[in-house]
């Protein structure tokens, strides 16, 4: 039986041979694309399982192809051979599974990958329309219930708030599940990964021949979404000209579709998001005043995961669940040294984290020193990453006003003796400072190779040399780590 059917998409001919030939003696089906371009067209006509997307290639990058993948139920494994930290945490913001740094090791790349293509299958068994639980006890989470019971049985327009990783379309999908059109159809909608100058035809819809490329009429996504609710993500992203037009949606409930002298009537619900202060981006002429008061209606802000820390535990839970992990236990230690740390890239990080972890787990136990490990390894603390464009990192926090509270300090996995502790004695679980000893702390446009190889070179030395036990340390096996040493032109003892 197959393990699954993975794209490789890279242009480079003779990695994807490599791949390809150690792949199948694995077991798995492997289809190719040398580019952005064919692999748009590859996940339509042959949908894998999963994607290995390079992110740097000629053309269409690998960035791209994330933002056009459309509904694509694949799980993406993004390479950042030559790419920035900055690009990795940019391609698990767009919703990638997880990233590896080529040369790719096969002995990680096989586990990660039956991971993703089992949560894939596990995704499609359950179906789309399964809506995730809100987990938590904590007054924030308890007060985003509170909105969505509220506002949910209305038929008001909301818009959600909050860093990127919060979970916006899970509340926007139980907005939805609490109304009146719980039976309706839920279609989303990411601006984002929308081509500017197609935005229109994706809202909208297009009649044949309306511009190159229209071989056929399309319905749109108001038109989808009639009868339930359109749910419109990265709302920010809209251009100008689409938002008026959508404005006029809102009002009219009518919506002309591109190349068509005729209006439709449609009835769909809209429920937006966005990680921006939409306020801002009025002020900078980036966004409608009189469409950012007509989405003001009910807004949901959505706490970041450092405020509700004490969520930790029973989210962890719940995701390891999700990922098929449910008989893998979280010992105090693990959870201490979750909580001490910020979560950046809120609870798609957490989800990151633990599904490493998951990898490595001994006899069933994620412990305090395989937590730290993994949270060392995440490249939304190496990137020092803001959630927020346009140099914001906050969401706003008085309903309609567009405030934004002054910034919390914040603490990268690296950040060891930065900043005052949150709980006191939290501070012995931080991962000590990239400028620790002497080092001097690396940029933010740092690659990947470089972080990994000052994070190998200081567990080295903390190992006294000794090859062996610093394997064990970093998480990987002696080979491995013989390797990156020889690469990184680093040497080791044992």
């Amino acid at each position: 039986m197959s393990e699954g059917r993975v794209l490789v998409v890279d242009d480079d001919e003779a990695f994807r041979f490599a791949i390809r030939k150690a792949l199948r003696r694995a077991g798995f089906e492997i289809d190719e694309a040398g580019s952005g371009e064919e692999a748009i067209a590859s996940l339509t006509k042959s949908p894998p399982d999963a994607v290995l997307l390079d992110l740097r290639m000629r053309g269409m990058d690998g960035l791209e192809v994330l933002r056009r993948r459309g509904g694509s139920p694949a799980r993406f494994i993004v390479l950042t051979g030559h790419g920035s930290v900055q690009a990795a945490v940019e391609a698990m913001q767009l919703g990638a599974f997880s990233f590896l740094e080529k040369p790719v090791d096969a002995e990680e790349l096989e586990p990660l990958l039956r991971q993703a293509i089992g949560e894939a299958r596990r995704a499609r068994e359950k179906g789309a329309e399964e809506v995730p639980p809100l987990v938590g006890r904590s007054l924030a989470i308890e007060q985003v219930r509170h909105f969505v019971e509220t506002v949910g049985p209305t038929d008001a327009t909301v818009t959600i708030f909050g860093e990127t990783g919060t979970g916006k379309e899970v509340v926007a999908r139980h907005v939805h599940a609490a109304s009146k059109r719980a039976r309706g159809p839920f279609v989303a909608l990411n601006a984002a990964t929308v081509p500017r100058d197609l935005f229109e035809s994706e809202l909208f819809g297009h009649k044949r021949g309306s511009f190159t490329g229209a071989v056929a009429d399309r319905k749109g996504l108001f038109r989808e979404a009639d009868g339930g609710t359109l749910f419109i993500d990265e709302l920010a992203e809209l251009p100008i000209d689409s938002q008026a037009k959508l404005l006029r949606a809102l009002e009219s409930r009518k919506i002309r579709a591109v190349g068509d002298g005729r209006e439709t009537d449609v009835d769909a619900r809209i429920v937006a998001a966005t990680n921006r202060d939409l306020w801002a981006e009025v002020a900078a002429g980036r966004f409608r005043e009189d469409l950012y008061f007509r989405l003001q209606v009910f807004p949901i802000v959505l706490p970041p995961l450092r405020s509700r820390l004490d969520d930790l535990g029973p989210l962890a839970e719940h995701l390891l669940g999700r990922l098929g992990f449910g008989t893998l236990r979280i010992d105090p230690s693990a959870l201490h040294a979750l909580q001490a740390y910020d979560w950046p890239g809120n609870v798609r990080e957490l989800l990151n984290v633990l599904r490493r972890a998951s990898l490595f787990a001994d006899r069933g136990v994620i412990d305090g020193e395989l937590a730290r490990r993994m949270i060392a390894a995440s490249v939304f603390g190496h990137a020092g990453v803001t959630s927020m464009r346009h140099g914001s990192d906050r969401a706003p926090t008085a309903f309609g006003s567009g405030a934004f509270p002054p910034p919390e300090p914040r603490r990268s996995p690296y950040d060891g003796e930065r900043g005052a502790d949150r709980a006191g004695d939290r501070s012995a679980d931080r991962i000590s400072d990239v400028g620790r000893s002497g080092e001097m702390p690396l940029p933010e446009s740092a690659s990947l190779a470089e972080v990994e190889r000052a994070h190998i070179e200081r567990v080295l030395a903390a190992q006294g040399g000794n090859i062996t036990k610093a394997a064990i340390a970093l998480g990987i096996d002696r080979r491995t780590l013989q390797r990156k040493l020889k690469s990184y032109g680093l040497e080791g003892e044992g």
